[in-house]
């Protein structure tokens, strides 16, 4: 592995804008990564390598390491050190845009159009681990902004436990806002998702104001609590025109958090 040097102007010397020695550091190894001096999939200098040559302290370039790694630039390894991250272009992490827009508005409304217990089909028995035919809750909501025609229609299957108030929680308004906005998701923990295209079926399109068979986006989901066990399961359903899906694959851009 190939020693890189350092400027000596680490320490913002007097007279130039103060930045601070960490990011200055962090600036620098950005930089290398995206000139090659540091190769993806390569180790970079150990921690006191790089305080040798650059003359800060140890704790200082390590809070430098953590701006990067933060960054999705470098992964560390438990006593094998530091990597830069390897470019992959088969996996990305989508952003619905739109979407958590319109789920954090003050006019967020949302409707409980359908509440009632049903038996478990053998998909949804599968998913929630449970026999075909075991009772389940299923909830069918219609969410939308003020008086707009709805942008999205939630249904859920939750298995009937009474040691856990996941129906509880499934109901709340906020449960749904947290599971997009990144706050509190109640016992769900972890989920897994897969998002498809489809034409909506009348019951769907008349909920959401369109023409029944227009185009639309189904997620279908399975929440699992911390142990691993599943939760719930179900589909959020929208038209077309409910969001969009961006991603940025590869390094992050000017120092982007890309994870």
């Amino acid at each position: 592995m190939e020693e890189a040097s350092f400027p000596g102007d680490l320490k913002s010397p007097s007279g130039r804008r103060r930045i601070p020695p960490y990011q200055r550091m962090a600036d620098l190894i950005r930089s290398r990564i995206m000139e090659g001096v540091y190769k993806a999939g390569g180790r970079i200098p150990s921690e006191n390598s790089l305080s040798k040559s650059s003359g800060l302290s140890p704790l200082t370039v390590r809070k430098a390491l953590r701006i990067l790694v933060d960054e999705g630039l470098l992964e560390r390894f438990t006593g094998k050190g530091t990597y830069v991250t390897e470019l992959s272009y088969r996996k990305a992490l989508f952003s619905l845009t739109g979407l958590d827009e319109r789920l954090r508005s003050k006019d967020l409304r949302t409707r409980i159009v359908r509440a009632e217990v049903r038996r478990a089909s053998p998909e949804t028995a599968e998913r929630l681990g449970r026999n075909p035919g075991d009772p389940c809750w299923f909830m069918r909501r219609c969410v939308k902004l003020g008086r707009e025609r709805p942008f999205l229609v939630q249904e859920s299957f939750v298995i009937l436990d009474p040691y856990r108030p996941v129906v509880e929680s499934e109901l709340a308004a906020g449960y749904l806002t947290g599971l997009f906005s990144g706050g509190a998701q109640g016992l769900a923990k972890t989920a897994k998702m897969r998002l498809r295209p489809v034409n909506l079926a009348s019951e769907h399109a008349v909920l959401l104001n369109v023409r029944e068979g227009s185009a639309a986006f189904r997620m279908e989901y399975v929440f699992y609590d911390a142990q691993g066990a599943p939760l719930a399961t179900g589909a959020f359903i929208s038209p077309e025109d409910g969001f969009t899906l961006t991603s940025t694959i590869g390094f992050p851009l000017n120092g982007e958090n890309g994870r």
